[in-house]
């Protein structure tokens, strides 16, 4: 009997710590910009969606919180244990002694576009147009204004227009000329007005500009490393989904974001032929390093301040997870690993 009673307490200590035993789902906050989410921030939710955080033995719960720059300030607060943060103000806050580490960057590339009128045929025809742009300082206000640089124009020769957080209605309504608008964004927007077209994909104008990280802060990294690791290879393994299994991942689309499914399963397919996802790290090194030179350049950065690779990268969890995986090598849409 006392042999009995031993077995009976070992096993159920086995179940406990199974990886997806119910009683051992450790509760977890992630952070993500928007909301509804866009399909490129699509890589977090879908590996929740497709049970890979569960069989982790994580039981996630996603936030959205508005825009990057909230993301990361929840990060610091300690607000939420990991978070998708965009990669230039990630860097500042790094430079300024922010103890933040990046993890992997699934969404490596700038995945938005200025979309504007029919009578803009190019960038130099942005002069004396009404620019839409939320605030100033805002996202779209900062690629506007990028764009503009481009086409070597001053912001003095446009007109910023203030519009609501929601960019299709006023660009549809012709109460702007542009919009700073991700691809689902842009397909809607076009199938109520064809002629609208996009004159700037910041992937192309900026190619090096590295967009999003996952992070989480040096303290989480320390003290939940296994959890952070379940995390890393959870994304990597939902970002390759996304690119091989199209019949999972339209409905989870739906679901999330409330478009009519045409206009995503366009978008969708617009974004794999684009390769806007990275399946493997998306931490490399020269898009890192030149993101860093670019906002001390700009002046965002103080001289002298500038972050290294190794100051902003933790690239430690993304190689054990694609030690796991494997190399991603596609044949949809291949990439290094580091």
């Amino acid at each position: 009997m006392r042999k009995l009673y031993s077995t009976l307490a070992l096993l159920a200590v086995a179940a406990l710590t199974l990886p997806g035993a119910a009683n051992a789902q450790q509760k977890i906050t992630i952070g993500i910009p928007t909301s509804p989410p866009n399909i490129v921030h699509m890589p977090v939710i879908v590996a929740k969606e497709l049970g890979l955080y569960k069989k982790a033995g994580l039981d996630v719960d996603i936030v959205s919180l508005g825009d990057g720059v909230k993301v990361f300030r929840a990060l610091l607060a300690g607000n939420i244990d990991l978070g998708l943060t965009p990669g230039a103000p990630t860097i500042i806050g790094i430079s300024n002694g922010a103890a933040v580490k990046a993890l992997s960057a699934n969404l490596p590339k700038f995945e938005a576009s200025m979309v504007v009128r029919a009578d803009i045929k190019t960038m130099a025809d942005l002069k004396g147009k009404r620019i839409g742009i939320q605030e100033p300082g805002g996202f779209a206000d900062l690629l506007s204004r990028s764009v503009l640089r481009a086409a070597k124009l001053d912001p003095k020769e446009v007109n910023f227009v203030s519009i609501a957080s929601e960019d299709v209605p006023a660009l549809v309504a012709n109460q702007v000329d542009t919009a700073i608008l991700h691809v689902e964004q842009e397909m809607l927007a076009k199938s109520k007005v064809p002629d609208l077209h996009a004159i700037a994909r910041m992937w192309v104008l900026q190619p090096k500009t590295l967009y999003t990280y996952l992070s989480a802060t040096e303290k989480t990294i320390k003290e939940k490393s296994a959890i952070v690791q379940a995390v890393v290879t959870a994304n990597i393994e939902a970002t390759r989904a996304m690119y091989t299994d199209r019949a999972k991942i339209i409905p989870i689309l739906v679901k999330q974001t409330g478009y009519p499914q045409a206009i995503l399963e366009q978008s969708f397919d617009y974004m794999v032929k684009e390769c806007i996802w990275d399946a493997n790290s998306g931490l490399s090194v020269e898009r890192t390093n030149f993101t860093a030179d670019l906002m001390t350049k700009v002046g965002n950065i103080k001289p002298g301040k500038t972050p290294k690779y190794d100051d902003i990268v933790d690239a430690s969890f993304a190689k054990k997870a694609i030690a796991q995986l494997g190399e991603w090598k596609g044949p949809i849409c291949p990439t290094a690993a580091f």
